[in-house]
């Protein structure tokens, strides 16, 4: 089955993701507040609406995630990541509008 394209920014935060994923071991990741800034820093068009790409990206089949207690109560937790295609080959990187 093939999944809907993504918009630059939602392509951006799941190739995000998959690094903290992989970064993590391929174990859960708890988008805690600090996390979900880094990515608003790397992706300034998802700023306030992270938790809803979350949501846009799992309906798409592109990660899984639940809702998990973390230090600052509930939070997103990331549990898969279907990896890019090309996540290993080069790549143009999303680059910010001015």
């Amino acid at each position: 089955m093939e999944r809907e394209p993504l918009t630059p920014e939602t392509d951006a935060l799941w190739r995000k993701l998959w690094e903290l994923w992989q970064n993590n071991d391929e174990a859960d990741v708890i988008l805690d507040s600090s996390k979900v800034e880094d990515i608003e820093d790397a992706v300034p068009e998802l700023k306030g609406k992270v938790r809803t790409s979350l949501a846009y990206l799992q309906r798409a089949r592109y990660i899984q995630y639940r809702t998990g207690v973390g230090d600052e109560g509930l939070e997103p937790m990331i549990y898969d990541v279907y990896e890019p295609k090309d996540f290993y080959e080069p790549k143009d990187f999303y680059e910010p509008k001015d």
